[in-house]
């Protein structure tokens, strides 16, 4: 490895290790409660390191929060690529949304801080860097609108899903849906079972389920 090549991985390995620390700290903080002092010495640097590869608290932020949309994204677009033909793939879409949220809660908790704080859904600021970590989240949530969008036309082409509302009103609705339901059963996390007489996956599939049908009317 040449010497310039060496020290742009150098480069590189420092900066995913600072995102690694980061991620650590945010999962344990949240946004609010995490410092950029906190995060450098976890990292074992200074303040001043930090601001070499990211300009504040929230670019060092959005660079975990890509993170959790990409794997989001591809649990996604995998559900979608394994889909049949002839079937919009909405169940197996909230299937692959259920079994992220549960494997990577802490994700899902900074997506969701994100998407409070920083997502724009209109008009949204020319200015942004085109490789910024902002810009970057916004064109991963961006994509998960148009895949969730894309399975609902093909479900609304097939007849097999019926609405007044046009594909992209009934993903913000369905969307909406799913995340407020898998917030309850993740708060409700211990337990469930033995309270309910049912899992919290089960449940999830009888509410999809209900979904489906009010859709195909």
């Amino acid at each position: 490895m040449v010497g310039a090549d060496r020290k742009a991985w150098e480069q590189e390995q420092r900066k995913q290790r600072i995102v690694d620390m980061a991620e650590t700290v945010f999962f344990q903080r949240g946004y609010d409660g995490a410092t950029l002092p906190t995060i450098a010495k976890a990292a074992g640097y200074n303040k001043r390191t930090l601001y070499l590869y990211f300009i504040d608290k929230e670019d060092l932020f959005l660079a975990v929060v890509l993170r959790g949309l990409e794997g989001l994204h591809g649990a996604l677009k995998q559900s979608v690529e394994q889909t049949g033909p002839n079937s919009s793939g909405l169940r197996d879409l909230a299937v692959a949304f259920f079994d992220f949220s549960m494997d990577h809660p802490q994700y899902m908790d900074l997506i969701m801080a994100y998407e409070s704080r920083y997502f724009d859904y209109h008009n949204r600021a020319a200015s942004t860097a085109p490789d910024s970590h902002r810009e970057r989240c916004q064109q991963v949530s961006d994509d998960m609108a148009r895949l969730m969008t894309a399975a609902i036309e093909t479900g609304m082409a097939g007849g097999g899903v019926k609405s007044d509302l046009t594909a992209h009103q009934l993903m913000l609705i369905l969307w909406g849906q799913i995340v407020g339901v898998l917030k309850i059963l993740r708060i409700r996390e211990k337990n469930f079972a033995a309270a309910f007489g049912i899992s919290r996956r089960a449940l999830f599939d009888q509410f999809v389920g209900m979904v489906e049908r009010a859709l195909a009317r």
